[in-house]
């Protein structure tokens, strides 16, 4: 791990490190919508993250195991009280919306990161960066909508509520995280581990209250689908974006992030029949631009 840390402050390389996890984050929605027709929204969200942390508290037992004073460190537990009031309420969502117009609306965060970083860490804004975060959002508009934007005023408003609100909850996860890896000493998975177990130790209450947790009712297929994502589509990823952020601003990161879309509209047309047209294209095109323009600023 200290030689791909060494590796990820080359900027072009964290850039790729948030491409790969972007593409990954952007298959959950995708698995959660599938996932979510065999275990309900409580039980899916707290089990994807106990296995996810279970995972890379694994994998740091094998370097020696958690350090304690990760655990004791309150900045990470409460990226997990975020995180999980996100997860929450984007689980919850996804039962009333699609998953490309749910893709949209959380990243749609980009624009509060941008006004936080600004605020928090005195990031600089010129022409150039204001453009492109301006050109991620429409080609994000247009790929989750098919160029038809009035399909954002169609559907569950609810479901739309809920997720456009994790968004809104993951831009403060987001920023007080790349504070938290100015501040606090260890390394991806050891940040990372600690955070997802905050994050279930969160979510295990309304699984409990809401989901009934009752794990022996999940078929195969949902312990499957829940499996994926904990592992493919959680620890993975985020450990790669923890050691990316550690390299770029808060807004890069978000910005890569709608690339998560790109990736939510393939995957769903594909496994979920979800259609998309030449706007998708040009979309996906623009939200590619938008990295370049602001990576170039």
């Amino acid at each position: 791990m200290t030689a791909i840390a060494r590796t990820a402050s080359n900027t072009d390389f964290a850039i790729a490190l948030l491409v790969v996890s972007s593409v990954l984050w952007g298959g959950s929605f995708v698995s959660v919508k599938i996932g979510l027709k065999y275990v309900n929204a409580y039980d899916f969200a707290f089990l994807r993250m106990a296995i996810a942390s279970a995972i890379l508290v694994s994998a740091l037992g094998l370097r020696g195991g958690m350090k304690a004073s990760a655990l004791k460190e309150v900045s990470l537990w409460m990226l997990g009280l975020l995180n999980g009031v996100a997860f929450a309420l984007q689980y919850v969502g996804l039962v009333f919306t699609s998953a490309g117009k749910a893709a949209l609306l959380v990243n749609l965060n980009i624009v509060i990161v941008a006004l936080l970083s600004w605020r928090v860490f005195r990031e600089r804004f010129g022409l150039s960066k204001m453009f492109g975060v301006a050109l991620g959002v429409t080609g994000g508009a247009l790929i989750a909508t098919n160029g038809n934007l009035s399909t954002l005023f169609q559907g569950e408003m609810f479901g739309d509520l809920l997720v456009f609100s994790a968004g809104l909850v993951w831009a403060f996860f987001i920023v007080l995280n790349k504070w938290v890896l100015t501040r606090v000493e260890g390394d991806s998975i050891q940040i990372s581990a600690v955070v997802m177990l905050a994050t279930a130790v969160v979510l295990m209450p309304f699984a409990v209250v809401f989901g009934g947790l009752n794990v022996g009712a999940v078929p195969g297929l949902g312990w499957a689908w829940v499996a994926f994502t904990a592992i493919v589509c959680t620890a993975l990823p985020y450990g790669l974006w923890i050691l990316a952020l550690k390299a770029v601003t808060a807004t890069m990161a978000s910005l890569v992030a709608m690339l998560e879309i790109v990736a939510a509209m393939i995957l769903s047309g594909i496994l979920l029949g979800e259609t998309y047209s030449t706007a998708t294209v040009v979309g996906a095109a623009m939200v590619l631009a938008s990295i370049l323009v602001v990576a170039q600023s």
